[in-house]
């Protein structure tokens, strides 16, 4: 595997934990609305899940894009390819 890809996979990784750590931790403050009253109960349950479902979501698409990318497409800062070769319509 392409070390850079290798990376952005650890990174996806990483971010899919915090994810899923603030959805058990949202879950938590709205199961349990007396612990952190239920004003933060109802923000968080408005707010907080949806954003972070919706993030968790996009991270988990990435991860699998990426995963299936071909590791020859990870090579930056090569030469661009050489333009494609001109037919010269002047010539009979």
């Amino acid at each position: 595997m392409h070390p850079k890809k290798a990376e952005f996979l650890k990174r996806l990784e990483e971010t899919s934990r915090v994810h899923d750590a603030a959805l058990e931790r949202s879950f938590n403050v709205v199961t349990n609305p007396g612990q952190f009253g239920w004003e933060r109960s109802l923000l968080t349950a408005a707010v907080v899940v949806p954003l972070t479902g919706v993030s968790a979501v996009l991270n988990d698409l990435s991860h699998a894009l990426l995963s299936r990318s071909d590791d020859s497409a990870w090579d930056f800062g090569g030469a661009p390819p050489p333009p494609p070769k001109q037919i010269d319509e002047t010539t009979d």
